[in-house]
């Protein structure tokens, strides 16, 4: 991760003090734009699409094209698209986590167990104490956990609702 933060502040510092850097940094932008102002609707399915499967996904990750999306749409458009397809990828996982995952697991893990998991999360645990556990690992991964408990629908949106905007807001304004 240290190597990860060393290489990116690198590349910042060569960006800002490369006048020739910047140009095509900004001629990238401008051309990007242009793709997306020509096909406007196109390019919005398309990045909610991409933000939906990053949700779903451990290896992608939508933040690299918010920029992209800011300079396009402006920070207030991208963070409600960021936000519309993080939540239904994050649904769709927590859909095949309740349907799908559910069977799998009851392969390796008995069912009661399974319920028992489940009323623990539901009732036991308040939703701000879920919504830390969301925060806490890789996004895909408690939604398709949440469905295979199947943890109420309605406290899952306020848990995703309340654990995606903060790095939505983090990634449209950083970048």
């Amino acid at each position: 991760h240290a190597l990860i933060v060393v290489v990116l502040v690198a590349l910042a510092l060569v960006l800002w003090a490369s006048a020739t850097a910047q140009a095509y940094f900004s001629a990238g932008l401008d051309y990007t734009r242009a793709i997306i102002e020509s096909r406007p609707v196109l390019s919005q399915v398309v990045f909610v699409a991409l933000a939906a499967g990053s949700a779903m996904l451990m290896f992608f990750s939508s933040v690299a094209l918010v920029p992209l999306a800011v300079n396009a749409w402006g920070p207030e458009y991208t963070l409600l698209l960021l936000m519309v397809g993080w939540f239904l990828g994050a649904n769709l996982a927590y859909g095949i986590g309740r349907w799908f995952g559910r069977r799998v697991t009851e392969y390796f893990v008995a069912a009661d167990t399974l319920d028992r998991y489940g009323h623990l999360m539901s009732n036991k645990l308040r939703v701000g104490e879920v919504t830390l556990l969301k925060l806490a690992l890789p996004s895909e991964m408690p939604s398709f956990a949440l469905g295979i408990v199947r943890y109420p629908v309605g406290k899952l949106t306020i848990v995703l609702l309340a654990s995606e905007l903060p790095f939505a807001l983090w990634a449209v304004y950083l970048s």
